[in-house]
């Protein structure tokens, strides 16, 4: 590393005081616009609806002209990486600007905490596969410690689906660090449960909906089938090649509120207790990024730890090994 001159230095400073200037110069433009833009379109709602649709669609249009790299980061893209686009091709549906995915789904389902919640479950996970790998990789430690950790941190792996389905675990049904942790533990299994329940019933949504005239619906429609028939094929892929339950559901219908309602449980029942709550930690997982990748949810810390099938086994051996004295 070189050490700083003066006048480097100073040169620095000036270009920063220069920036700077240009800067908000610049976002008072940006202000000045959006709020006139803002503005405009309000004062259409005064309109005749026919002339607001149309207007409202001439600038879509012409945003979408101008500026079509800002215009499509806004748009519903669940699975571009699948080769899934938000329209298709030749289609008549119309480009507009969308929230995302994730915020749609906080808002329909009024859950303000989701993200929160959906974090927290991702670092503990993380933290449990970071003990576990340590511990097999430290070669340095004596083989009965070794064996005696590996014992103990393989079960919170290998069941980290199946608590989240039961909404309890040892820690809960005892008082393994106290009283308070195993209230603590029970609360953020609560909600991790009503999370994951949130995510799968959000794939519901688009296959209820009823409205006329939305024509953009149908693409939502197309992304959660696909994202359905994806985690359909984690237990085609863990051998139960007969495994159709998704797709028979699929095959359902419901007209009255009542079986729309009976419909988005079943399905959201189906998710939780074959795949998040799945015998293979393996397909927990993928059914959890599947969900992530719909939703174009990114942890705010690391993604959600990946694990190959070999690593996979080697939890679940350990796992399934009688357990060291005093563990419970």
């Amino acid at each position: 590393m070189y050490p700083a001159t003066t006048t480097g230095r100073n040169q620095y400073a000036s270009n920063i005081r220069t920036v700077q200037t240009v800067s908000d110069s610049s976002a008072l433009v940006t202000v000045t616009v959006s709020q006139a833009f803002q503005n405009n379109v309000k004062a259409l709602k005064m309109s005749d609806k026919g002339k607001c649709s149309e207007a409202i669609q001439g600038m879509l249009r012409f945003i979408n002209n101008e500026f079509p790299d800002e215009m499509s980061s806004f748009q519903e893209k669940p699975f571009r990486e699948r080769g899934v686009t938000t329209l298709a091709e030749n289609s008549s549906e119309t480009r507009a600007v969308t929230i995302s995915p994730m915020e749609k789904l906080i808002a329909n389902h009024k859950s303000f905490e989701l993200i929160t919640h959906l974090n927290s479950l991702v670092d503990d996970f993380n933290a449990r596969l970071t003990a576990f790998t340590g511990y097999y990789h430290d070669s340095e430690l004596p083989p009965s410690v070794r064996k005696r950790e590996l014992n103990i941190f393989s079960p919170k792996l290998n069941d980290f689906g199946k608590d989240i389905l039961k909404k309890t675990n040892g820690d809960c049904d005892t008082f393994y660090g106290g009283s308070e942790f195993a209230e603590e533990t029970k609360r953020q299994l609560d909600a991790w449960h009503n999370s994951v329940k949130i995510l799968s019933e959000g794939l519901v949504d688009p296959l209820l909906d009823k409205s006329e005239g939305l024509d953009h619906n149908s693409s939502e429609k197309e992304n959660a089938i696909f994202l359905l028939k994806e985690i359909q094929k984690l237990q085609h892929e863990d051998g139960k090649k007969d495994y159709h339950k998704i797709d028979i559901l699929l095959k359902y219908s419901p007209n009255s509120a009542a079986l729309r309602e009976t419909f988005r449980s079943r399905m959201s029942d189906c998710i939780l207790k074959d795949f998040i709550g799945s015998d293979n930690l393996l397909v927990f997982l993928k059914t959890m990024q599947l969900l992530f990748d719909y939703y174009q949810f990114t942890p705010h810390n690391e993604p959600l730890g990946e694990i190959t099938k070999d690593f996979c086994d080697t939890i679940k051996k350990y796992a399934e090994m009688k357990k060291p004295a005093g563990y419970s």
